[in-house]
């Protein structure tokens, strides 16, 4: 489908509500409608009724056989291939537009089963649409070349696809016949049951149990609670906190692995149905990338395990823990440094930090963030995570549980970056080329991040101000770049285990991931066994060799970020010449116009080059 993207901050992993004024100070998690109006996304931008939605819904119900009319007849004129894609792309957006608007509403409270049935309807009604137009590529891939290239010279609005159809040439093996296609389709409706089944289970049908927090309260464990837990200062409620999440997924694990097991095998199903030799070599084709980037990106990181280790033991001196665990990484690193922020005081810091992005950028942020594109709380039945999602027809969507850390800051703005990026290219680009590359999505989050990094660091007026921000820096980092380099290691043994015939039991799941996370914390960490289930907890593991791009793309966007910040002559042009070019091109090929070759690894290098200078500033000061 070509809606714009769903994008999750990593892991699902976010922090603990707290309302700061906006509501009561009660440990219950509150219900939708007790958390003011302007902190709600207004979805009524999409769709003011259910009535509305309807309609639209109908019409594409009663439309899904037209696109047959052109059947047999694409490679007769340039007039008619005009006339299909437009046809297509008229109920496509359509399509968007209902389909996000149902997920939305649905993610908004997961437990409400009308929203549920809505989003079902239109996955079924999506499902029917591109079986029917299965026949579109296969046909278009029958038009030779040439007289290909004559349609789009004689049609103004065929030239939008050009570079489509020249992708179409470079993947043509692995288009398959028209009725092979409409069975892939098909079964489109199928592989998403893994995805779904993963969601019910660990949002709806879980049940997390009561622990202690700081103030010696029992309070309900939740996705949104379980970060907070285990940023805090006493090592009893991290680990309470740990034991607590843990403990319940060893519960289902047996089902967990049962469901990821089905993932992988759809996975191979697709790779194999479309000639590929490998299910990463399919996953990576997609955006013309290369395996060895991948390759790549995981042996570099190894060769920059030291910093990381460096990095542990500077917490683990701080804490003046005779062990760190990994449970014991999340709190601060000085004691006091954990500032709290009213939403509307992470707003007005994130807009100065975006001066050095100019006047425009700065005031299409502050309209992002002020005219209810953000769901701000967590309430009850909530999705976790958060996520910037919209259509081409409609603005972003921000899902936040903002609980008003310094942390939660920095997501803000990282929904911020995907949200613009979004605004900025379907402003810029027409709908086939709108939908840009997921290997490249996470740069404008991860460039903002680094924006707002640099204003606090400039901004700060004692020595435990700079460490918690270096501390802060540090963890991104080793977030967004190790910890997704060893989830991407670990989901490409799972496929390449899987494909030489090796059944994914909860054994050799939890036995693959421990063996990777001990190359890069033994000696350092102590490894909990409970940690050889982190498998199960990661949603992303659902779109295949998806992780990676974050840590290609904190990789890009620090080069890209550090060009801006410094006042590099055209650096922000070119940027702003990235955000408007949405899939226009390959995805490597447009950061090489925006100044960073990712094909090669030194941008990953410098990053974890970087991240050794931090480690280094970091154990300066303490031993001040």
């Amino acid at each position: 489908m070509k809606r714009l993207m769903s994008i999750i901050l990593m892991l699902s992993l976010v922090f603990s509500f707290a309302v700061a004024g906006e509501m009561d100070n009660s440990k219950r998690i509150p219900t939708r409608d007790e958390i003011a109006e302007q902190y709600r996304w207004n979805l009524a931008d999409i769709y003011p009724t259910t009535d509305a939605w309807e309609k639209d819904f109908s019409k594409i119900e009663s439309n899904l056989e037209t696109l047959q009319k052109y059947k047999g007849k694409l490679g007769k004129s340039a007039k008619n291939l005009e006339a299909c894609l437009k046809e297509s792309e008229e109920l496509e957006r359509v399509i968007d537009q209902l389909y996000v608007s149902s997920h939305l509403l649905k993610d908004q409270d997961t437990g409400n089963s009308t929203s549920q049935a809505l989003a079902n309807r239109v996955a079924s009604l999506s499902q029917k649409f591109y079986q029917g137009r299965a026949f579109l590529w296969p046909e278009i891939q029958e038009i030779p070349a040439k007289k290909l290239k004559k349609f789009v010279n004689a049609s103004d609005y065929l030239k939008q696809y050009e570079h489509a159809f020249d992708d179409m040439v470079r993947t043509q093996e692995h288009i398959l016949s028209e009725r092979e296609e409409e069975l892939l389709s098909m079964a489109g409706s199928m592989s998403r049951e893994f995805s779904s089944i993963r969601e019910a289970l660990t949002t709806a049908d879980i049940q997390f149990p009561m622990v202690e927090d700081e103030e010696g309260d029992m309070i309900e464990l939740s996705y949104g609670r379980y970060r907070a837990l285990l940023m805090s200062h006493d090592p009893e409620v991290r680990r309470n906190g740990f034991k607590g999440m843990y403990g319940t997924y060893d519960k289902f694990k047996n089902t967990s692995a049962a469901v990821y097991r089905g993932s992988v095998k759809q996975d191979m199903f697709y790779s194999q149905a479309r000639g590929y030799d490998s299910c990463i070599e399919m996953a990576l084709d997609g955006d013309n990338v290369p395996v060895e980037v991948y390759d790549n990106l995981i042996a570099t990181v190894h060769e920059y395990i030291d910093p990381l280790q460096r990095y542990m033991n500077i917490r683990k001196k701080i804490l003046g823990v005779d062990e760190l665990h990994l449970y014991d990484t999340s709190v601060p690193v000085v004691k006091g440094s954990d500032t709290r922020y009213t939403y509307e005081e992470a707003v007005e810091l994130i807009l100065k930090a975006l001066e050095v992005m100019g006047p425009q950028f700065q005031a299409d942020a502050k309209m992002a963030l002020s005219s209810r594109w953000v769901d701000v709380y967590e309430t009850k039945g909530k999705r976790s995570g958060a996520y910037s999602w919209g259509t081409y027809d409609s603005h972003p969507y921000m899902l936040m549980n903002f609980n008003g850390t310094q942390s939660d800051v920095f997501t803000l703005i990282h929904e911020l970056g995907h949200s613009l990026h979004s605004y900025y290219t379907n402003s810029a680009q027409p709908y086939a080329t709108a939908n840009y590359s997921l290997f490249v999505a996470e740069v404008a989050s991860t460039f903002l991040e680094n924006v707002l990094m640099d204003y606090l660091l400039n901004t700060v007026e004692n020595k435990d101000e700079k460490l918690a921000l270096l501390d802060q820096w540090a963890d991104n980092i080793t977030g967004t770049l190790y910890t997704q380099t060893l989830f991407a290691e670990f989901e490409r043994e799972a496929h390449s285990l899987a494909e030489q015939g090796v059944p994914l039991t909860v054994d050799v799941l939890s036995e693959t991931y421990m063996n990777i996370l001990k190359t890069y914390y033994e000696g350092c960490l102590t490894l909990d066994e409970e940690y050889a289930l982190t498998w199960s907890r990661i949603p992303h593991f659902f779109r295949q060799f998806y992780v990676y791009k974050y840590a290609t793309s904190i990789s890009a966007s620090t080069a890209l970020s550090q060009k801006v910040i410094a006042g590099e002559e055209g650096a922000m042009d070119n940027y702003m010449n990235f955000l408007h070019s949405g899939s226009s091109d390959y995805p490597i090929e447009l950061l090489k116009g925006a100044g960073v070759d990712m094909s090669k690894p030194e941008p990953v290098a410098n990053t974890l080059i970087l991240f050794e200078k931090i480690v280094t500033q970091m154990e300066e000061l303490i031993n001040e």
